[in-house]
């Protein structure tokens, strides 16, 4: 079936029910914002015993995409290390703290929590190296943004259904992907999702569960290979309360040990401090929310679209310590010549199978060179890196440029 021959819009039907009374600024399950005329954009038959965001979130789960994020690298490579956090260790992360603080604000869980575990979905192989590699290779193309990218995941690139192209996924799921806005995150307003001056309240706890996900896990990943080491950390603690917390969490734990830790005390100190100052992020998202929502005197869902600053966010005693806890990871971690190594490596792959397929495009799988007579052969074999893992990456580079190296696609 050609795009051209898939079936019309769709009206607001087989909406499903909200399982749980929901605050008034939530998400409606039975209804869609006022300035949205269809919840999917091709007919679908829903189903009578899901919510629609549930749906949502199960056809996520179930994607061929979702599942390539276990082998695609957040900031240390998946390959060099089991306990590195993944995109998919981080989007899971990211979806059990949105959730909390959804929960704690009465909000809709489940949009909350299918927003949450697509917001990386368009991610390239091998970190925000990769995605500054293809955004140079499409530069003035359109460029990359994994963001957009991944609704061209969800709207076009998956093909898992006979009636149409991507996972006809709802309007707020999508908004939520177009508009996840963060400290690193500043994607293009694209038209569509541009129809009010914010998100929804849920995908705005996306973004706030989001920045307390890399801020507090890749610090965690740092502190445990060494890359930040606890002197670092105290010559930090005066500045920012949160990380002299922190110190303080890693300090009391030993004491308040039932057992021999042993030489497993640096580790138990470490995730009993990370663990605690996620949880002091949580409470001080819903806390500061909740007087936001007071001041601004909002009570709809609608309000809190048509307000013109964010609800939902950090206090601001919180937001500048995160900024600065985020800036110094950028210099000591993100920066460091140990990860750099690893985007170069990733970086130079990219690069030679690009080349390869721009110069060979016979080479490319056949549904590809259908995609290329429509959206051209760079944005084509752009889509294709994309959705690559880092393992599938590095064994197509060994592929196509090491002569010993078998050329069967066994994957």
């Amino acid at each position: 079936m050609s795009l051209s021959d898939a079936p019309r819009k769709s009206n607001v039907t087989h909406i499903g029910r909200a399982r749980k009374p929901l605050s008034a600024l939530a998400a409606a399950e039975d209804a869609l914002p006022e300035r949205v005329e269809v919840a999917r954009a091709f007919e679908d038959p829903g189903c009578d015993h899901r919510t629609r965001f549930q749906l949502d979130r199960d056809r996520i789960l179930y994607s061929g995409s979702f599942r390539k994020l276990q082998y695609k690298t957040q900031v240390f490579v998946t390959h060099e290390g089991d306990l590195y956090r993944t995109r998919m260790t981080h989007t899971i992360e990211v979806m059990q703290i949105a959730r909390s603080i959804a929960g704690m604000l009465g909000l809709n869980e489940m949009l909350a929590e299918a927003i949450a575990l697509v917001h990386d979905i368009g991610h390239p192989p091998f970190g925000h190296g990769g995605e500054t590699t293809l955004d140079r290779l499409l530069a003035g193309r359109g460029g990359f943004d994994h963001n957009v990218q991944g609704l061209r995941v969800v709207e076009k690139l998956e093909r898992a259904y006979p009636q149409f192209r991507g996972l006809n996924l709802c309007w707020e799921t999508r908004e939520g992907m177009a508009r996840h806005y963060t400290i690193f995150d500043h994607p293009p307003l694209l038209v569509e999702f541009g129809i009010y001056s914010q998100p929804s309240a849920e995908c705005q706890v996306v973004d706030a569960a989001d920045t307390i996900a890399f801020c507090t896990h890749d610090l965690d990943d740092a502190m445990r290979i060494g890359l930040v080491r606890p002197d670092w950390l105290e010559s930090k603690a005066a500045e920012t309360p949160l990380i002299a917390r922190l110190l303080d969490v890693m300090r009391e734990s030993p004491s308040q040990a039932t057992w021999e830790m042993g030489a497993s005390g640096g580790d138990v100190s470490r995730m009993r401090a990370i663990s605690s100052m996620i949880g002091e992020l949580i409470v001080d998202v819903a806390d500061a929310t909740r007087l936001n929502i007071a001041s601004a005197g909002v009570e709809t869902a609608e309000g809190v679209r048509l307000h013109e600053n964010p609800l939902v966010g950090f206090s601001s005693s919180a937001q500048s310590q995160v900024e600065t806890i985020c800036r110094w990871m950028l210099d000591e971690v993100y920066t460091n010549p140990v990860v750099g190594r690893m985007i170069y490596k990733g970086e130079r792959m990219l690069n030679g199978i690009y080349d390869a397929f721009l110069e060979k495009p016979d080479l490319l799988p056949r549904q590809l060179k259908e995609d290329a007579e429509h959206d051209g052969l760079e944005r084509t074999v752009c889509d294709y890196l994309a959705g690559m893992t880092d393992r599938y990456a590095m064994d197509l580079y060994a592929m196509l440029y090491q002569p010993y190296v078998r050329t069967t696609d066994w994957f």
